[in-house]
């Protein structure tokens, strides 16, 4: 992914003028050939915003274990705002870019909490959705949005987005043939498609039986 040229970054930077508290970007790197892109891209965003930090992690470091971090390249969206666990792994180039300056909104106060979300997500043992994207897929950016602010809404909630070309494994597990998929509860349940915030939630309700 290409240095962010001077338009998009005056575009970014009123798009993060209304960030309400600070927001951490947590990036633990692995040596793949998108690291240093996916650094870089961070570094700049960080640098357009005060309320905007990055920090830097190894996969072998302590920060790793303390998140529970075991594979990347991943970033973490830290703030007041974010309850649960929240994750980008790969780059967020083409239309997850999009999602990716979404995200920081949120955390940084944009986001629009949803009571009936909330409180239903509070009330389980735990949800973890695994969203798989490619950066070329227009209708992706809405499953990760909803994952992420899912997880951002209950700490009960995990919200895993994977560029599924860089985790092919994973996606291979999970038989990911077409995007965008979101795989609940490591494959209690599954659907395909990029769904509104208020049929994803009816969907995952089904899957976990309420």
């Amino acid at each position: 992914m290409p240095a962010l040229d001077e338009n998009t970054k005056k575009e970014i930077t009123k798009r993060l003028e209304g960030l309400k508290s600070e927001v951490t970007l947590v990036y633990f790197d692995k040596k793949t050939e998108l690291n240093e892109q996916i650094k870089s891209l961070l570094t700049e965003l960080s640098e357009l915003s005060d309320k905007v930090k990055l920090e830097v992690h190894e996969l072998e470091s302590e920060a790793a274990k303390k998140y529970g971090v075991t594979d990347g390249p991943v970033t973490l969206f830290r703030s007041e705002h974010v309850k649960g666990d929240a994750r980008f792994y790969g780059i967020p180039a083409g239309h997850e870019f999009a999602t990716l300056l979404e995200t920081i909104r949120m955390a940084g106060g944009e986001l629009k909490a949803n009571d009936e979300v909330k409180k239903f997500f509070d009330s389980t043992d735990g949800v973890k959705l695994e969203v798989f994207l490619t950066p070329q897929c227009p209708h992706c950016p809405i499953s990760a949005y909803v994952a992420l602010k899912f997880a951002m809404l209950s700490p009960k909630v995990k919200g895993y987005v994977y560029e599924a070309m860089e985790f092919k494994e994973l996606a291979g597990k999970y038989k990911v043939m077409s995007v965008p998929k979101t795989v609940i509860n490591e494959g209690k349940a599954e659907f395909v498609g990029g769904y509104p915030e208020d049929v994803a939630f009816v969907q995952i309700k089904k899957a976990l039986g309420a």
